[in-house]
């Protein structure tokens, strides 16, 4: 493998922190060693820290500890946690008291507590792994003793950044707006979402999960438009949301088995209804002599929603899923024919505001289902419940579509063996 390559990194949250007894332990055990390595001088020595200083070098190993337990119990396949180190001005999404990282790591590495990889400049940035007597010890633990410190921000805000000079698209920035009734009112559902989650049981291959905290995000169209929660809206954060497909089957909320339920063709059924018109029965993603693409359509009719321009080249990803001979403009015009009253929408960039309608029905589901006791975990088109719940959220799920998007939403139960798709 390419030791530049950044394809192997587990990234680091700052927002992770050791919750169980025994991580807290070794994280306890491992910050006394940091103090006492980084003391200088002898009067140093001999004088007990600021407690300011004593509280930073915890929060900050205990973060590491918490990172690297993620990473080795539970994504194996990963070989460095990626550390970001330049220093940046602090903004609502930074975890405060984190300048001293740099320096904690060292001191770490200089123990022989972890192993710490140099970065290569817009390739990888610098990484670490446990290893000797810390790798052991947490390889000994379990996934449940990772919690999430206090403060994160749970409503984020990004805007685009247009393009550079050749053409590429520039990184989203993340937005630090200042707080208004909207944003406390988006943030309180997040809240009530994320605490009935913390008391429900979720396991994956019979090993509770309890390090992860969703977030919504919003985007702007624009950097310097108004600060408006109105586009996009997605949850983001749940482990289960990139989980291999293999695993899917492995995951029990309370100790039953899961069913997933999905919303049918979500996103052209919300554009219809923006539209006013009624969708055509049967697959909306089923074209004449595709049938058996019916990836490459869905990614094709995603692009044409997304794009602010008409579709004349396949996008990356689709031209793969679909036969030889299929251009951009042979399928925008295939599905132009399935759907001529979407037409108007088509390269008009619309999808934000379909994923924003998406977000909101799926927020109100959580909200309502967690007012019934059940606990839910969220897709960006459906949730995954517990079987024995299976047909309550079912209704719970068509009515609120019906209610938000005026229109009625099928509602599928998938084979949790498959990958759950996007669009």
């Amino acid at each position: 493998m390419d030791d530049t390559s950044a394809s192997s990194d587990y990234w680091f949250d700052p927002w992770a922190t050791s919750q169980g007894p025994t991580l807290k332990a070794l994280s306890a055990t491992i910050t006394k060693q940091v103090l006492q390595a980084t003391a200088k001088g002898h009067q140093a020595r001999i004088r007990q820290p600021r407690s300011e200083q004593v509280e930073r070098v915890t929060n900050i190993v205990s973060c590491l500890v918490a990172n690297l337990a993620a990473m080795h119990q539970g994504y194996p396949e990963h070989r460095r946690l990626a550390i970001p180190l330049r220093h940046t001005s602090q903004s609502r999404y930074d975890r405060k008291g984190f300048g001293h990282l740099p320096h904690v790591i060292d001191a770490m590495a200089a123990q022989g507590l972890v192993l710490k990889h140099p970065a290569h400049i817009k390739k990888r940035r610098t990484g670490i792994e446990a290893t000797g007597s810390l790798l052991d010890a947490l390889l000994s633990g379990t996934m449940s003793e990772i919690g999430r410190a206090e403060g994160e921000e749970t409503i984020w805000l990004t805007a685009r950044m247009g393009r550079n000079a050749i053409g590429h698209k520039l990184p989203y920035q993340l937005v630090d707006y200042a707080d208004t009734p909207e944003a406390w009112s988006l943030r309180r559902e997040m809240e009530e979402i994320n605490t009935f989650l913390t008391t429900q049981c979720i396991e994956l291959q019979g090993q509770p999960q309890a390090g992860f905290k969703l977030t919504r995000r919003f985007l702007l169209r624009d950097i310097g438009d108004p600060h408006t929660f109105r586009l996009h809206g997605r949850l983001y954060g749940g482990f289960w949301e990139s989980l291999p497909k293999r695993l899917r089957a492995d995951l029990r909320i309370n100790g039953g088995s899961i069913a997933d339920l999905d919303f049918a063709s979500m996103f052209p059924r919300l554009a219809y209804a923006r539209v006013g018109a009624k969708p055509p029965d049967g697959d909306l993603y089923a074209i004449p002599g595709l049938e058996e693409h019916r990836a490459g359509v869905k990614g094709g009719f995603a692009a044409m929603l997304s794009s602010s321009n008409e579709m004349t080249r396949l996008p990356s990803g689709v031209k793969e899923a679909l036969p030889a001979g299929w251009t951009g403009r042979t399928l925008a015009k295939a599905i132009e024919a399935k759907h001529p009253a979407l037409v108007p929408l088509f390269g008009k960039d619309i999808a934000l505001d379909l994923m924003f309608t998406e977000s909101c029905i799926l927020v109100a589901v959580l909200l309502r289902l967690a007012r019934l006791g059940i606990a839910a975990l969220p897709m960006h088109d459906g949730v995954m419940v517990a079987a024995e719940h299976s047909e309550a959220a079912k209704v719970v799920m068509g009515e609120v579509a019906r209610a938000r998007a005026g229109e009625s939403i099928p509602v599928a139960v998938k084979d949790c063996r498959f990958t759950h798709p996007g669009l």
